[in-house]
C-alpha cells in the first residue's frame, strides 16, 4: 500500500506538471506511439496529444523519434471542442529558433544558414529551422546576375531584421563579405610593406591585365606586370582558373585597388644582358606584334624582345606595310643593331642577316642602260618594275609618257605582270633608290614638233576634256593643252562650255611656247581677233565708214568669184 508520505508526494508531483502546463509554452514530452499519420506523446496532461506525422518530415526529424524517447512540443490548446490537447513539434523548433536568432541578433553575431532555393528577389534561407531571405543587394559586394552556385550550399549571414508577429528574417551575406575583405585587405596592407608574395586564382581578363581571387577581394596584375617582354593579351602567360603565385606591388588603403605583379618574381632579363646577347650578333626569334612601324621580335630562348624597323626589314622591298611582308608567330633570324639599357631597348635588323644586294649594282648596271623587265606593282605614284631578282626600281608617271601629260590616265594604261622595256635614269646606291622611265626610251616630240611651229602659228586641235574652266585639247594627237573659257571666244556668248564636246575638232593660234617646261597655249579668242584684223585691213577701213558686214560679205563674195576656184 502507498503510505500518506508517498502519497502527499505524487499528489505535489501532480500539481507541478499542472501548474507547469499553460497555452504558448514549451514543454518536454514523452512519445508513446508511432503511427501512420502521427506521433502520439504523454505530456502529463490528463489525455495525450497527437502531432501530425508530417511536421517532423519537413523539419527532418523523423528518423530520431522512438517510444519512450523525449521530445520537445508547443501547447497550442490544452482543450479543444473534442476535448484533446493540441501540441506541436514544428513550433516549438520555431520559437525555439527565434529565442537563440533574437539573441544573435542583438548581439550582431554571425549565423550559419542553408540557401534552400531562389526567390523572386533573393534567396530562401534556413537558419536553425526558421526561414528566413536573402535580397539580392546582400548577396554580395558586387552585383551578381546567376545566383545558381549558391543554392543548396551553407554559409555565413548576418542578420538584419526580425519580425517575429509577420515571421520575417532578412539576413545579409554582403556584410559577412565586406568584414572578410576589409580583414584580407588589411592583412595585404602589412604584407604589401615587404617582399611579401601570395597565391590567387585567376579569376577574369581584360585587355588591359588579369584581375586575381585572393579567396574574397580581387587584385589586378596589370598587362605590363605579367612578362618583361612584350605580350598581347595576359592568355599568353596566364590561365583562367588557375592558381599562381604574385608579389603585393601595392595596396591602396583609401580604395579597394591591389596591384599584383608576376614578372616580378622572374629575374629581370636586363639585369643580365650583356650575358645574354651582343651587338652584331644573329640570334632566332618569333614575331609576337606588328605596326605600321615594324615588328617585335621575341628572342628565343633569351627571355627578351626587340623591334625591327620597317627599314630594316628588307633591302629591296621598300614603302610595304610589315604586315604584307611578315606575320605574327613567324619564326626568323635577326641581328641586334644597338642596345638601350637606359629605355630598355633592342633595335633588331632583319635585312642585315644577309647580304646587301645594293653593294655591287652600280657594278653590273649603269645609268642610260636600256633593260626588259615586268610591273611588279603598280601604286598611286608609279610603277616598280624588276631590276633583277632582288631590287626594284620605279617608273614615276610623270615619267610614263611624253604625251599624255595626265600621269593617272597614262597609269591605267599598265598592269601587274605586264612585260615592259625601260631606261635606267638613276642608281642612288647610299638611298637604296633606281629610277627607271619608259617615255625616255624615245626622243621627246615636243621640241621636235616645234620645229617649224611658233607662236602665231594656227593649228588644228582635237578636244580630249571639258571642264567648267575650259578645255582639254591635243595635237597632233600627241601634245596637249588647255585652252582657258574666256580664250574659247572674243564674244562670251559663244564662250559657253556647252557649244563644245569631247572629239571635237577646233583651230586656235599659239599664243605662247615653253620649251623648258614644255608647255605652249592655244586661243581661239586670238585667231578670231587677228582674223577680224586681217578683214578690216584688207577689205575695209575705219576712214571708209565700212563695218564688219559688209566686210564679211566682201570677203565671203571673193571666195565665191569663178577666178578664185
Amino acid at each position: 500500500m502507498i503510505s500518506n508520505d508517498e502519497y502527499g508526494q505524487l499528489l505535489e508531483e501532480h500539481s507541478s506538471i499542472q501548474s507547469s502546463l499553460a497555452v504558448n509554452k514549451i514543454i518536454s514530452g514523452t512519445i508513446l506511439n508511432i503511427s501512420d499519420q502521427s506521433i502520439t506523446v504523454d505530456i502529463g496532461h490528463k489525455s495525450e496529444g497527437q502531432i501530425p506525422k508530417d511536421e517532423f518530415i519537413s523539419s527532418g526529424s523523423l528518423d530520431d523519434l522512438k517510444v519512450g524517447g523525449s521530445i520537445e512540443v508547443f501547447i497550442e490548446k490544452l482543450e479543444d471542442r473534442d476535448g484533446n490537447i493540441r501540441l506541436s513539434h514544428e513550433k516549438a523548433i520555431k520559437m525555439k529558433s527565434w529565442e537563440k536568432l533574437q539573441t544573435i541578433y542583438d548581439n550582431q553575431e554571425k549565423v550559419k544558414g542553408f540557401i534552400v532555393g531562389k526567390a523572386k528577389a533573393g534567396l530562401y534561407v534556413k537558419i536553425m529551422g526558421a526561414n528566413a531571405f536573402l535580397p539580392l543587394s546582400q548577396i554580395d559586394t558586387k552585383p551578381v546576375r546567376d545566383v545558381s552556385h549558391l543554392i543548396k550550399k551553407e554559409e555565413l549571414f548576418l542578420i538584419l531584421k526580425m519580425d517575429y508577429a509577420k515571421g520575417n528574417i532578412v539576413v545579409s551575406r554582403k556584410a559577412i563579405m565586406e568584414e572578410k575583405q576589409k580583414n584580407i585587405k588589411n592583412e595585404l596592407v602589412e604584407k604589401s610593406k615587404g617582399d611579401s608574395i601570395i597565391e590567387g586564382r585567376v579569376k577574369t581578363f581584360t585587355d588591359y591585365g588579369a584581375f586575381i581571387d585572393l579567396g574574397g577581394i580581387d587584385g589586378l596584375a596589370h598587362l605590363s606586370d605579367l612578362s618583361w617582354s612584350r605580350i598581347n593579351h595576359p592568355s599568353d602567360i596566364l590561365e583562367i582558373g588557375k592558381t599562381y603565385n604574385f608579389k603585393i606591388l601595392k595596396v591602396s588603403e583609401d580604395s579597394d585597388k591591389i596591384s599584383l605583379g608576376y614578372k616580378q618574381l622572374k629575374v629581370d632579363p636586363w639585369g643580365q644582358i650583356a650575358d645574354k646577347v651582343k651587338v652584331g650578333e644573329i640570334y632566332d626569334g618569333k614575331i609576337s606584334h606588328i605596326t605600321d612601324y615594324g615588328a617585335f621580335v621575341q628572342l628565343i630562348e633569351k627571355d627578351l624582345e626587340g623591334l625591327v624597323h620597317s627599314n630594316d626589314i628588307s633591302w629591296t622591298k621598300k614603302n610595304v606595310h610589315p604586315s604584307k611582308i611578315l606575320e605574327v608567330g613567324f619564326n626568323i633570324r635577326v641581328k641586334i643593331l644597338e642596345i638601350d639599357t637606359e629605355k630598355k631597348r633592342i633595335s633588331l635588323g632583319m635585312k642585315q642577316t644577309e647580304p646587301n644586294p645594293w653593294e655591287n649594282i652600280e657594278k653590273e648596271y649603269k645609268t642610260g642602260q636600256v633593260i626588259d623587265t615586268e610591273i611588279k606593282n603598280i601604286t598611286e605614284f608609279g610603277i616598280f618594275a624588276r631590276l633583277d631578282d632582288n631590287i626594284d626600281g620605279l617608273v614615276h608617271k610623270n615619267d610614263l609618257s611624253w604625251t599624255d601629260s595626265n600621269g593617272d590616265r597614262a597609269l591605267k594604261k599598265f598592269q601587274k605582270g605586264q612585260s615592259i622595256q625601260v631606261k635606267i635614269l638613276e642608281i642612288d646606291a647610299p638611298k637604296e633608290k633606281i629610277s627607271f622611265g619608259i617615255k625616255q626610251l624615245v626622243d621627246d616630240p615636243f621640241p621636235l614638233f616645234f620645229v617649224d611651229k611658233k607662236k602665231g602659228d594656227i593649228v588644228s586641235a582635237t578636244i580630249t576634256k571639258i571642264s567648267n574652266t575650259g578645255i582639254d585639247v591635243e595635237v597632233s594627237n600627241f601634245i596637249g593643252t588647255t585652252i582657258r573659257k574666256k580664250d574659247l571666244s572674243k564674244n562670251k556668248e559663244d564662250q559657253n562650255i556647252a557649244r563644245y564636246s569631247e572629239g571635237q575638232k577646233i583651230d586656235a593660234k599659239i599664243t605662247s611656247v615653253d620649251m623648258t617646261n614644255r608647255k605652249f597655249g592655244l586661243s581661239v579668242r586670238q585667231l578670231e581677233i587677228d582674223e577680224e584684223k586681217n578683214l578690216m585691213e584688207k577689205y575695209g577701213s575705219k576712214s571708209s565708214g565700212s563695218v564688219l558686214g559688209d566686210i564679211l560679205g566682201k570677203a565671203l563674195d571673193v571666195k565665191q568669184d569663178p577666178k578664185d576656184e
